[in-house]
């Protein structure tokens, strides 16, 4: 079976802090690794672009997140992340210059990825990154094959999805006849029409397909 999507386009970082200083220090260091950035001061402002431009979300890369803003908080703005997408492409990394291990373990446990304690070096920040943008490659090539898995498996006929559940399940194709009251004959067309259209060779990689796509009926 091949591999649906294995080329994810460059990573990028999101900034969201309302210290101007560190939105310019870190924009300026991604702009000499050629690295592309988007910064915002404030929570409201971040989401008001997103809005406009859902995708910005898709990744891969990561988002810098400052834990204490006016306004909405980080700590708030990741709560809406997370409730718009709990399985997002793009890791979230909370910085703050207050070493609150309470609030290190409760957002690790809510779903960050990282913890970053200001001030930080250039070379500490480029060599989490690039471990950031590893997991955020991995969640968006497995997020967009999983799309892909379910986009084909709904251009199977109603009858066609009917067999394919029960191979998954492992039955026969003189035990999906039985129940559909078809001929073996008739379930194998229709099982080399599945394989042709998800493009598999047998019920191993239908296995491996439908797992990989955390699929359920």
């Amino acid at each position: 079976m091949n591999t649906l999507l294995n080329v994810p386009p460059p990573p990028y970082v999101i900034t969201v802090d309302d210290d101007p200083g560190m939105l310019k220090s870190i924009g300026f260091l991604l702009q000499t690794e050629k690295l592309t950035s988007h910064s915002f001061s404030n929570g409201q402002d971040f989401f008001t672009k997103i809005q406009e431009q859902p995708a910005l979300l898709n990744g891969p890369g990561c988002i810098l997140l400052d834990v204490r803003m006016p306004g909405m908080s980080g700590l708030e703005v990741f709560d809406q992340l997370t409730a718009m997408d709990q399985e997002m492409n793009m890791p979230v990394v909370f910085i703050t210059a207050h070493g609150d291990m309470a609030l290190v373990t409760k957002v690790l446990k809510q779903g960050a990825v990282d913890f970053i304690t200001k001030p930080f070096s250039a070379e500490d920040l480029l060599l989490r990154l690039h471990q950031y943008f590893e997991i955020s490659r991995a969640r968006y090539i497995t997020k967009a094959n999983k799309l892909e898995v379910y986009r084909k498996i709904g251009e199977l006929t109603e009858r066609e999805l009917f067999v394919m559940e029960h191979l998954f399940e492992g039955l026969s194709n003189k035990e999906i006849a039985e129940l559909m009251g078809n001929s073996v004959r008739t379930i194998e067309l229709r099982r080399a029409a599945i394989y042709d259209k998800l493009n598999i060779k047998n019920a191993v990689d239908l296995a491996r397909l439908l797992d990989s796509a955390n699929w359920k009926k």
